[in-house]
């Protein structure tokens, strides 16, 4: 008679539990695969004082971002308005009709969003001034007005602050980032954001210009050093007689200085204002002031 062996054999595998792992690890794969293009898509834009700043990797993305972005770019500036942060690396490639219609497109908004915050600090000013004249006693946000157009625009009296302060024409804000960059095509434009040629105080050989981190903080440091240098004192004193509204080729005669080509420079400026019909801008500009119907304060930093 023969023994039968005893063979122990393992319980049968539980297959649901498999089935729930592979679930689980397919969903985290997929989950974190999800996070990382979220992550990359996020770290493309940047949020700063009520504008969204955007990035895109080349001239095609920029021209889809623009098409959209025309919609989105509304004022007054309750809605966030969405400007490009920098000019794309293959952007000097373009030819020079493209490159510059393109770069138009990309400096209206800027130029709008920039202008409209200076001519909002402006008019705080302006309303401070009006209680000065009435002999009103001032609150303290008036006093905390003042100190910071004292402290911003480097003056000590409400006459000079009300000079120093206010925008420039878009027409010859464009027009001078036109000639300084080479419409977009200049290294300092591309890697720099740097489209008005703002020079550091004290260049070293190789390194002579500002690097700004975008092409709002340029156009921001370009209206700044128009409303403080000395050099720009005659161009302030025609603006402030100008009241509301500028002329930008009058204005445009101030600024031979920001050249060394001098006049030349000027007759320069004009030209490309008008080669391009610029001016057609600032008459956009100037229907948006006029539908503001209340200028909103800004933060005082």
């Amino acid at each position: 008679m023969s023994k039968k062996r005893l063979v122990l054999t393992p319980n049968p595998p539980n297959r649901t539990l498999g089935v729930i792992f592979i679930v689980l690890f397919a969903i985290a794969f997929i989950f974190g695969i999800a996070l990382l293009v979220f992550g990359k898509q996020t770290n493309r834009f940047t949020y700063k004082n009520g504008i969204i700043l955007y990035n895109v990797n080349n001239v095609q993305e920029l021209k889809e971002r623009l098409s959209l972005y025309k919609y989105l770019n509304k004022y007054p500036l309750e809605v966030e308005p969405y400007l490009l942060k920098s000019l794309p690396k293959d952007f000097s490639k373009l030819s020079s009709a493209e490159r510059k219609k393109l770069f138009i497109k990309v400096l209206i908004p800027i130029a709008v969003t920039v202008n409209m915050r200076f001519m909002q600090e402006h008019q705080m000013f302006k309303n401070v001034a009006d209680k000065i004249k009435n002999n009103e006693t001032l609150s303290s946000m008036d006093k905390k007005i003042l100190e910071y157009g004292y402290r911003k625009y480097r003056c000590h009296t409400i006459r000079d602050l009300l000079i120093k302060s206010g925008g420039v024409p878009v027409s010859l804000l464009i027009a001078q980032a036109g000639i300084e960059s080479g419409w977009g095509k200049s290294r300092f434009a591309t890697y720099y954001n740097n489209i008005y040629g703002i020079h550091k105080k004290h260049p070293r050989p190789g390194d002579i210009v500002v690097h700004f981190r975008s092409l709002y903080d340029s156009t921001v440091e370009y209206i700044l050093n128009l409303d403080r240098s000395s050099a720009y004192k005659r161009f302030r004193l025609a603006r402030y007689r100008m009241g509301d509204y500028y002329n930008p080729y009058k204005l445009a005669e101030y600024l031979s200085l920001y050249s060394t080509k001098r006049f030349e420079y000027i007759k320069l400026i004009k030209n490309v204002i008008t080669a391009n019909n610029l001016t057609s801008y600032d008459k956009r500009f100037e229907s948006i002031i006029v539908a503001e119907e209340s200028i909103r304060q800004p933060n005082l930093e």
